[in-house]
């Protein structure tokens, strides 16, 4: 099944449109347009996406195209926590089973589905977060923890970063893709 899906930033300028399609092996292929802070000015970019997963919902290919500057990021993982970057054996993500772009809630959709925890329930998730439109990739821990499992109807899941501390409540819809991250995106379509 393909759907798509339009998000836009809160309190800033830009859109992405999602293409996903949920058969045994979730892709998806995005393209963002917006404006990042740059040394204290905001600059544009345009990037394009690209996530392939198994039938495990484990993250196997992920590309990252800077649409026409150069730059890009293509990351490959074997499935047992080995990543290359760029075709170089990446040590620094060794461990790492998910991805978390910067400038998408899509990458949220991932360890929701795989985890499919019930309610209460928690997953502490190591994950390569992807910098975007700084281009650059880092190990971090993540954890979700399930508020309202995913129904028919959709469900909540918490969102932290135990990095920083940051946390978020995602409403989902029944395929675990984000309504709404307060004060972050927002779904414009559907």
């Amino acid at each position: 099944m393909e759907r798509h899906v339009v998000w836009e930033p809160v309190g800033a300028v830009g859109t992405e449109h999602l293409t996903v399609e949920f058969e045994e092996e979730l892709s998806a292929d995005g393209t963002v347009v917006g404006t990042a802070e740059n040394e204290g000015t905001a600059a544009p970019f345009r990037v394009r996406y690209r996530v392939a997963c198994d039938e495990t919902r484990t993250v196997r290919r992920v590309e990252i195209d800077p649409l026409g500057v150069g730059g890009g990021i293509k990351l490959e993982h074997d499935g047992d926590g080995n990543w290359t970057e760029n075709g170089v054996p990446a040590a620094n993500l060794a461990g790492c089973r998910d991805v978390d772009i910067s400038v998408t809630p899509f990458t949220n959709t991932v360890p929701i589905r795989r985890h499919d925890l019930a309610s209460g329930e928690t997953a502490r998730i190591s994950v390569v977060y992807l910098d975007v439109p700084a281009m650059t990739t880092t190990a971090v821990e993540q954890r979700y923890t399930c508020l309202e499992p995913l129904d028919s109807d959709g469900g909540v899941f918490r969102y932290e970063s135990l990095e920083s501390g940051f946390t978020a409540d995602l409403p989902v819809d029944s395929d675990g893709v984000v309504l709404n991250y307060p004060s972050v995106f927002r779904r414009a379509y559907p």
